[in-house]
């Protein structure tokens, strides 16, 4: 077997691990991966000796080992949330023609520290470095429902559990008359809420109707910079 091909299979087998606590048999990542039994547990053999797999407890099923943990950790810390999002933002601005915002919680209200601009001519401004009120803005109900930003008055508390329920937040005409804006929340390595992403604009381009569509893309964008940062969503049962 050629080398390349070697490494080749080798990093498919890390990758197929996908799940906090999954342990596979040499018998399923042979099977994933449409080689030999015996080729698998070689290359699990050798992953294990170099750190990357370890046997399980019982020692039938291999489980990510703590060099994967180690190197993970370097490149998490090596991260920079702008530089990771930027180009995200930059697809999702070309797509929607909308401006595209990056907010981080900061002493009580949303920061917004990154902007991608859309195509439109009407609605275009400059967002970086403005901050908004957490209760009046679509970041900010992010971060309301997310990050653990303080509780809600009594009549906010049941939209932010709308908000928790259905993973994104809206803003019509609060922050601004006739400004309405939606956003979800980017993720990191460990699950926490580190900013909003969102999309804003006139109110006759985002009507109340249109909210859910653009989430949809919203949230693939948002998915993808958590992803970037670490983040694994949990797998559908």
């Amino acid at each position: 077997m050629r080398t390349l091909e070697t490494v080749e299979r080798a990093l498919r087998m890390l990758q197929l691990f996908d799940h906090p606590g999954q342990e596979m048999t040499v018998g399923a990542m042979a099977a994933a991966l449409g080689i030999h039994r015996s080729n698998a547990s070689r290359f699990a053999a050798t992953l294990a000796e170099r750190g990357f797999l370890e046997r399980s407890t019982t020692g039938e099923a291999f489980r990510l080992g703590p060099e994967i943990g180690r190197l993970g950790m370097l490149s998490i810390a090596d991260r920079d949330l702008v530089t990771d999002a930027q180009p995200v933002m930059q697809r999702l601005a070309d797509k929607t023609g909308e401006n595209v915002v990056l907010s981080v919680l900061d002493q009580g209200e949303a920061l917004d520290i990154a902007q991608a601009d859309g195509s439109y001519i009407v609605g275009t401004r400059k967002w970086r470095g403005r901050r908004a009120p957490l209760h009046s803005s679509s970041d900010g109900k992010v971060f309301l429902a997310f990050a653990g930003a303080a509780e809600p008055d009594d009549l906010l508390r049941a939209e932010i559990e709308q908000v928790r329920h259905q993973g994104w937040a809206a803003s019509l005409g609060e922050l601004e008359e006739g400004l309405h804006g939606l956003a979800v929340p980017v993720r990191d390595h460990l699950g926490r809420c580190v900013a909003a992403l969102s999309v804003s604009g006139p109110d006759y381009r985002l009507p109340k109707e249109r909210l859910e569509e653009v989430a949809a893309v919203v949230t693939d964008a948002a998915a993808e910079i958590s992803a970037r940062l670490g983040y694994a969503a949990p797998r559908d049962e």
